[in-house]
């Protein structure tokens, strides 16, 4: 056996031998696939390489030879009866690079249509699209020219070749189809695009690119939604800063469009003005900020202003106008992108009426319910296996319409909805939504954490994932028989050869040496991390110390406290306590070390005796088995962050070490609203879970992660 586990042949012969093979082998599977998938794409992708090789412009730039111009379309072309020029013109292209942008983006329109709606589509959308928007443009620049713009008398002359008007139909049908809120987002994005490629480079290809997505949205008009609240923000947030991205690329590259060429450098202390501005009005945008809407309405107007100064500097001086041309363009072409933000802004203010301090509507109190009312809503209408955490300190609660109360909490801009709502079963979806609006509008992010099940809502409003597998075990008739119950059995002989007890008790009855040694093994256990005890769903010794809370403790001979457990009430409706669920599991550094199992084997016993319909271990944070593992990109998110506590709090093993006492698994979900908010719900939970940890601990260690897991990849 080798080094690297081959056995017989040194690795370097291996690959000698096998790589040609299996490299063919994987082309050949490639070619296939995408030929079975997207033949049309393939086809399309094949015919402009072949006009590329025959014409030699695949090597080398052919835009000024005369027979290139006999095949390139535009109003001249058109003008003299050449309507052949539409055909030709699509499959040839003028320079290498033009190739290679060309190809990239087939795939990315035509292809992804053709693989989601069909050849037919494609190829319907493709040339129907290429042809429209060529025709649109031909008669925009035959009614305009003459009419004393340069810009359209320039382009009215202008050749042009290229798929642009079938590719940008193409991925615009494609948006079309996409689930909310990306359709949305995708569609401004596009329209955007549009814009700005007319207003500032003003190009024909631009116009072209234009007149298709114009033509497919117009067309599919129905698939352009108003957009709520929350997107509104977003569009406004991503809006700001791509204006400002523009305006520093325009002072790096010079360009033309209906505003005439500007000057690379020009008006560049403006642009870093505007830049630092938007950087700082972004974030209160996004959150839906009263003030940061007023700031930059202020921003967008300043700008529009100094685009008139530009624009009227132009039109009375016009050809005149030497020194400073540019920089009077630059501003006026501008100054219409920032009037459309300007618009835009004055017509979404309702979106913009967050204060400085935002609470929700409908929440009930500063700081939450008084426990003993959260206790009774419990009470009435039960809960589930984590919801008597929401008596805890530092919870807020929101009551809905519909009677149920949220138990929430803030962080990093997030309101983190905890479990279940409590009351009715079917004000749960309803109550959970109206949650969801009300942290909206107050500039917060919202998402559940850990709850039982997805809303039953249409899956364009909801995204879900797994996060946790809750670990139940059924008490009646509870018996450790069998060899999957030994390591059970083991704990619990051992403890009585060690004459180790066991007791259920309130730590409000306990003596105080006896609470005192809680404490010490507590605090031996913290200070073991480097990080701060974490907190969210996991409690401590004063969530302990309730009355309703169970405290399991295993003592030896002399009276000294070995380990001991806790376990929150699980309520039915109606008041009765039908099962328990364990929170806090510490032990001394030198006590037995199977005292867990004899502490976790000896409580379920007592509660099976109780008559208690079952016992919840609850889900490790951050946790789970492997196999549940979904492709969600939220799941990376998770997933890191919990490699990276792994280290330091164990969630992966706390989860393997609950599996000796054979639960059956419930489902534990993240509820959030799109990918969108994945970096937010990241940021929140790391605070939720660790509130007291400061931003160096969290990035020491988070450093100190990376180091690790870069050291096991090696």
């Amino acid at each position: 056996m080798t080094a690297n586990g081959s056995p017989g042949k040194p690795p370097a012969e291996v690959s000698k031998g096998s790589s040609l093979p299996e490299f063919v082998d994987n082309a050949r599977a490639t070619v296939y696939g995408a030929v079975s998938k997207a033949p049309f794409t393939v086809a399309l992708m094949g015919a402009i390489l072949l006009s590329g090789l025959i014409t030699r412009s695949l090597f080398r730039t052919v835009g000024n030879n005369r027979w290139f111009e006999d095949l390139a379309y535009g109003l001249p072309a058109f003008s003299s009866g050449d309507w052949l020029t539409a055909i030709t013109g699509t499959f040839v292209l003028g320079e290498p690079g033009s190739y290679l942008l060309v190809l990239i983006l087939i795939p990315l329109s035509v292809g992804w249509l053709e693989v989601f709606r069909g050849t037919k589509s494609a190829v319907l959308t493709f040339f129907l699209g290429q042809f429209a928007s060529l025709a649109v443009v031909a008669v925009i620049l035959l009614l305009f020219r003459n009419l004393g713009s340069s810009w359209i008398d320039e382009l009215s002359r202008d050749l042009d070749t290229g798929p642009n008007g079938g590719i940008f139909a193409c991925l615009t049908l494609a948006v079309c189809y996409l689930r909310q809120p990306w359709k949305l987002r995708w569609q401004f994005l596009l329209i955007s695009f549009a814009v700005v490629s007319v207003t500032l480079v003003g190009e024909i290809s631009d116009l072209e690119h234009a007149a298709a997505i114009g033509l497919v949205l117009l067309l599919k008009f129905r698939t352009i939604s108003k957009p709520n609240l929350r997107e509104q923000r977003f569009i406004a947030w991503v809006g700001l800063l791509s204006l400002v991205t523009i305006q520093i690329l325009t002072i790096i590259v010079p360009t033309n469009g209906p505003f005439g060429p500007t000057q690379a450098g020009g008006g560049r202390i403006a642009v870093i003005v505007d830049a630092l501005l938007a950087i700082v009005l972004s974030r209160g945008l996004r959150s839906g900020r009263r003030v940061a809407w007023v700031a930059a309405i202020v921003l967008a107007v300043l700008n529009v202003l100094r685009g008139i100064l530009g624009l009227t500097l132009i039109v009375t001086l016009g050809p005149e106008l030497k020194q400073g041309s540019g920089i009077a363009s630059f501003a006026a072409a501008h100054a219409a992108l920032w009037a459309l933000m300007l618009v835009y802004l004055v017509v979404c203010w309702r979106a913009f009426g967050v204060r400085r301090h935002r609470r929700l509507p409908n929440a009930v109190g500063h700081r939450g319910m008084d426990p003993a009312a959260v206790l009774a809503q419990l009470r009435r209408y039960g809960g589930g296996t984590i919801s008597w955490m929401s008596t805890w300190r530092g919870n807020q609660h929101y009551r809905s319409p519909g009677g149920s109360v949220v138990t929430y909490q803030v962080h990093m801009g997030c309101a983190i909805g905890l479990a279940e709502p409590i009351g009715p079963p079917e004000d749960r979806d309803g109550a959970m939504t109206h949650f969801s609006s009300a942290a909206e509008k107050a500039g917060l992010c919202p998402f559940f954490f850990s709850v039982s099940a997805p809303l039953a809502t249409p899956p364009d409003c909801w995204r879900a994932m797994q996060i946790a597998e809750d670990t139940l075990i059924d008490l009646p008739g509870l018996e450790f028989a069998g060899k999957k119950w030994s390591d059970i059995r083991t704990a619990l002989n051992r403890a009585a050869r060690e004459d180790v007890s066991f007791r259920v008790t309130r730590l409000a009855d306990e003596p105080a040496s006896v609470r005192s040694q809680l404490e010490e093994i507590s605090k031996a256990w913290v200070g073991d991390k480097s990080l701060p005890q974490i907190r969210f769903t996991l409690g401590t010794l004063e969530e302990a110390a309730d009355p309703m809370v169970k405290l399991a403790l295993a003592e030896n001979a002399q009276g000294e406290v070995q380990g001991f457990l806790s376990w929150l009430p699980v309520y039915a409706p109606g008041g009765e306590v039908s099962g328990w669920t364990l929170d806090l599991m510490r032990r001394r550094d030198f006590g037995f070390v199977s005292i867990m199992e004899f502490l976790i084997g000896s409580s379920l016993k007592h509660f099976s005796a109780s008559g208690a319909g079952f016992a919840s271990l609850s889900g490790a944070p951050l946790a789970r088995t492997q196999h549940t593992a979904a492709q969600e990109p939220v799941d990376k998110v998770l997933a890191s962050l919990s490699k990276a506590l792994e280290p330091l709090y164990g969630f992966g093993s706390l989860h393997a070490f609950k599996a000796k006492f054979n639960p059956r698994v419930e489902p534990m979900y993240l509820v959030y609203r799109d990918e969108s908010d994945l970096p937010r719900i990241a940021g929140g939970l790391t605070r939720a879970f660790l509130p007291e940890a400061t931003m160096s601990q969290l990035a020491r260690e988070g450093f100190s992660a990376l180091r690790d897991m870069r050291a096991k990849r090696r």
